[in-house]
């Protein structure tokens, strides 16, 4: 299993069936979805397409551990299901890992809650990922303007090699709270590779 698709269940049926969809949809076929949420299920289907439902409390340390718990896949990502993947996302990210960056960043383009996959426009430009070194992307997470540190400060869109979370559970953390996830995490990372293509739609509302 290549990927692991980790859903945190906002409990918005219109963006939910979306998300999925979204995973549904990528270009890379080894892949599972898990989905993390308050419901009592064991499984939900949604849009004809069907994934595995883990009950935990309402709390982002909760759903990050209950997922590892069950994961997979040997990448991560995980997103809000009001937000989805371009088709692309797996594919480019795991390519952008390759074998020694622990974890991947993208950009992202906002769209509308009542926005369709198939209306979301994405720049047809060139982009280049760059590999750095966690001392190197650190500083990205630190300085520069504050467009370009909250993007790469943002957590859902990263994809992230499951060895390297194992290491630094639990993510969410009292070490966290000021700092950010990222920030501990890129301490443990060998290499991060990031690239400005937006492979990640989020919602804006």
């Amino acid at each position: 299993m290549n990927v692991t698709f980790v859903i945190m269940d906002c409990y918005d049926e219109s963006t939910f069936e979306r998300c999925m969809q979204s995973v549904a949809l990528q270009t890379m076929e080894d892949y599972e979805i898990i989905v993390v949420g308050m419901r009592d299920m064991q499984e939900i289907t949604v849009g004809g397409i069907t994934a595995k439902y883990y009950t935990c409390l309402d709390d982002i340390s909760d759903m990050l551990e209950t997922a590892l718990d069950w994961a997979q896949g040997d990448f991560v990502c995980f997103i809000d299901s009001v937000h989805c993947f371009s088709p692309f996302f797996a594919e480019k990210m795991t390519d952008m890992c390759g074998e020694d960056a622990d974890m991947a960043g993208c950009g992202y383009v906002g769209i509308q809650r009542e926005t369709l996959l198939s209306q979301v426009g994405v720049p047809l430009m060139m982009y280049h990922p760059q590999t750095l070194t966690a001392d190197e992307y650190m500083g990205k997470l630190t300085d520069g303007d504050v467009v370009s540190v909250e993007m790469h400060n943002y957590f859902e869109n990263k994809l992230y090699r499951r060895t390297m979370l194992e290491k630094c559970r639990p993510l969410a953390s009292e070490d966290t709270i000021e700092t950010g996830i990222v920030q501990k995490l890129t301490k443990s990372c060998r290499k991060v590779t990031i690239t400005d293509e937006p492979l990640l739609f989020v919602c804006i509302e």
